[in-house]
């Protein structure tokens, strides 16, 4: 049996190891309690030396839910989630029918995607710090809840102020949601599991590219493009009484998760930068993905669901398997899903007027953007040096505010320069964000990193590392 010590806080205690078992200590009575496949967190060890050779040490927290009922709701956030982004993402479909309905051109259309991000941008930080003592279940209820309102708002309106109104009202619900929910979700598993519990909740994001931005896309084309935000309406409302009912009461503070293994206020600050850059170059050109790949590609309209449909499809099966991968190689993940989108803006920007060509690289879009979103967060988890909390939603503030430039920025090219050149700036942005991961120090942490933080690296099977 392998041996660990920890003399930090719990949520940062866990390793990843086979064949062994972990003790953690109950949330309710403090009691030690055996989980087997973990490692040994034993009370009287230091970090650096053998168990017999020292004095304190803490037990990491037991998972406040069963395994069985963590799957479970790991499904209906998992399904919430898909909810949430298809909202975010669905005028990239909409945008041509609203445009046309609305009176107003596809750039000012484009606005819904800036007002959603400003929203989310501005209250992501705020909200997460005023619900972080909060029981994690009502403030996920409280998200789908006002979810719903505002897509409700989507499916009455009948101007463009309206329109915008309803975007600013599911992008703080939107805001809530994300601060809270994937630090809340990896904690009802132990640590160790963390990757792949992030990577399960994800699968539903990434399954809003393959069902929902596609099914939007189609209903709108059959019917009119209030009905999909009937159908969020209804899915908001029904995930929240799911939610309710399903989902244990805990705080993050009796969650596996509380803090980062490598907490760094200079790794998270690059972590930071990077996402923004990514976030900005994939809403540069996505937001417009109708006019680009109509325009400069010459498909028709109605192709552009197929499209939407094929990046999805690759896209959820990416997700699903990089999940085996992030705990063993977390940033490798993120210099393969930058070099992966980079080739495919490079593959845009030269022969995206070629239907091949933009076939594949609609595809490959959607391995890379995949690999990315998930190894992304879980990065960001890893080095947040405060709370997961409040690690969490300032990665998504950042994610946003990526979001809020790189579409406005892509509206003036549009106007401007045309279609044509949306892929060239974006291809410029990430290869800036590759270049920031790659020059990242390697290997051991520096002096000043924390006592716990060291010891991860001397123990465990070595499956667990800085890159």
């Amino acid at each position: 049996m392998n041996v660990s010590a920890n003399g930090g806080a719990p949520g940062a205690c866990a390793d990843d190891s086979r064949d062994q078992t972990h003790v953690y200590a109950s949330p309710v009575s403090g009691e030690p309690l055996v989980v087997p496949g973990e490692i040994v967190a034993v009370p009287g060890a230091t970090p650096g030396t053998d168990a017999d050779e020292s004095a304190t040490a803490h037990v990491c927290p037991a998972p406040p839910v069963s395994p069985a009922r963590a799957n479970v709701v790991l499904v209906a956030l998992a399904v919430s989630a898909f909810l949430f982004v298809t909202n975010e993402i669905a005028p990239i479909g909409l945008l041509t029918s609203m445009s046309q309905d609305l009176g107003r051109s596809q750039a000012e259309l484009g606005m819904t995607a800036t007002v959603f991000a400003i929203a989310v941008t501005l209250t992501t930080v705020p909200l997460a710090m005023l619900t972080t003592r909060m029981v994690r279940r009502w403030v996920i209820v409280a998200a789908l809840v006002v979810f719903a309102a505002g897509a409700l708002l989507g499916a009455l309106a009948d101007s463009y102020g309206v329109l915008m109104a309803s975007r600013a009202l599911t992008g703080i619900a939107h805001a809530l949601f994300w601060a809270v929910v994937t630090p809340a979700a990896a904690g009802m598993f132990p640590l160790a599991q963390r990757g792949r519990s992030v990577a399960r909740l994800l699968l539903g994001p990434a399954s809003a590219g393959v069902i929902g931005l596609p099914g939007a896309t189609y209903l709108t084309q059959q019917t009119h493009w209030h009905v999909p935000f009937w159908i969020l309406t209804a899915g908001g409302a029904a995930l929240a009484v799911t939610v309710a009912v399903l989902m244990p009461s805990f705080r993050t503070q009796q969650s596996t998760m509380v803090r980062g293994e490598f907490p760094s206020m200079r790794t998270f600050i690059r972590v930071m930068a990077v996402t923004g850059l990514m976030t900005a170059a994939m809403t540069l050109t996505w937001t417009f993905f109708g006019p680009f790949f109509t325009e400069v590609s010459d498909f028709a309209d109605d192709t552009v669901a197929i499209l939407l449909f094929v990046g999805g499809l690759t896209g959820v099966v990416t997700t699903w398997l990089v999940a085996r991968f992030l705990d063993r190689w977390p940033v490798k993940a993120v210099v393969l899903g930058l070099g992966l989108i980079l080739f495919m803006w490079v593959g845009l920007s030269v022969g995206g007027q070629f239907k091949p060509v933009a076939v594949i690289m609609v595809a490959l879009q959607g391995v890379s953007w995949s690999i990315l979103v998930v190894a992304m967060v879980n990065w960001a988890l890893r080095h947040s040096p405060w709370t997961v909390d409040i690690g969490n939603a300032t990665y998504a503030t950042l994610f946003n505010a990526g979001n809020v430039v790189g579409s406005r920025v892509g509206a003036v090219m549009l106007g401007t320069l045309g279609a044509r050149w949306l892929p060239v700036a974006s291809m410029l942005l990430i290869a800036v964000a590759l270049a920031l991961v790659l020059t990242l120090p390697r290997g051991r942490p520096r002096v000043g990193v924390r006592r716990e933080s060291r010891a991860r690296l001397r123990f465990g099977d070595g499956r667990r590392r800085v890159w």
